[in-house]
């Protein structure tokens, strides 16, 4: 089995820069993400003899940096840009280090420029000419606000609203729980070839997997919203909504929960009072 077929069927990052598509390379950074997954995907996008981006260079260590910069290196077009998918700072990596590396500049959303000084903002639905290859930016707020996606013949540059290894968080007071069920469902619509997640392999049939992130986050925003008894506890609810996953962090489960209970709040569901958390029509005794 060559190499890169082994990397994708191990399902575990490797080293070497893998290609996964027509204009798509990947190389797995050393990160400190979220357990199981260990690495961070960085993209080359782009086609080979022409212009290409790299998608979240998240090194924070020259060795993460050297693969960056030999896969760059071995790429046969002219780097143009650094693109964010996000914020978060398992995607960013140290400016100082990657600004010595690649003298070029840094392409982000609006929100992403809060914190990372961006040359260019991108903006929902303009269109990157990367090579003979094109790609439709998608602004997807949800997990983090400002959130891009990239949409191209070869599939979807997916950052974090997917997961190959692992699953996605939706912290409580930068995410969105509702907004991220919407984006998955304008994902899904769009119907990409593949999904390229930062976290994990390169995912195939798109629409199921869009389909069982939408049951699955769904079900248990049903099942927070149930939990809800009286008066109640974030623990408590945290519990029961997720007493069908007893292996689940108690921390973590608590976090999810939180940001379902915000979603619920905003929808006019529920309400936080000094004693707890309450369904709307539960009366105030």
């Amino acid at each position: 089995m060559p190499l890169a077929a082994k990397d994708i069927a191990s399902r575990l990052p490797g080293r070497r820069s893998i290609l996964f598509a027509h204009g798509v390379e990947v190389v797995p950074i050393k990160t400190a993400t979220l357990p199981p997954a260990d690495h961070t995907n960085a993209y080359l996008l782009g086609d080979p003899d022409g212009e290409f981006v790299l998608v979240d260079p998240a090194a924070h260590l020259r060795e993460g940096m050297e693969d960056l910069a030999t896969a760059v290196e071995r790429h046969n077009g002219t780097l143009i840009a650094l693109l964010f998918t996000h914020s978060h700072g398992d995607h960013i990596g140290d400016l100082g280090l990657l600004r010595e590396a690649f003298d070029v500049p840094i392409w982000g959303s609006e929100y992403t420029s809060k914190t990372v000084k961006c040359d260019r903002i991108l903006t929902d639905g303009e269109r990157l000419t990367l090579g003979k290859t094109e790609w439709e930016v998608l602004i997807t707020p949800g997990h983090h606000p400002g959130h891009v996606c990239l949409l191209g013949d070869a599939g979807l540059i997916a950052g974090d609203m997917v997961a190959g290894i692992g699953t996605i968080l939706i912290p409580p007071h930068t995410g969105d729980m509702q907004v991220y069920l919407e984006q998955l469902e304008r994902l899904k619509q769009r119907k990409p070839h593949l999904l390229f997640p930062s976290h994990g392999p390169v995912i195939a049939q798109p629409t199921k997997v869009f389909e069982r992130y939408i049951h699955h986050r769904q079900a248990r925003h049903r099942r927070v919203l149930e939990a809800i008894r009286g008066t109640s506890t974030l623990s408590s609810i945290a519990i029961d909504a997720y007493s069908d996953t007893p292996d689940a962090h108690p921390g973590l489960a608590e976090d999810q929960t939180l940001s379902h209970l915000l979603a619920h709040q905003r929808d006019g569901l529920v309400e936080q009072r000094p004693d707890g958390w309450h369904r709307i029509d539960s009366p105030q005794v």
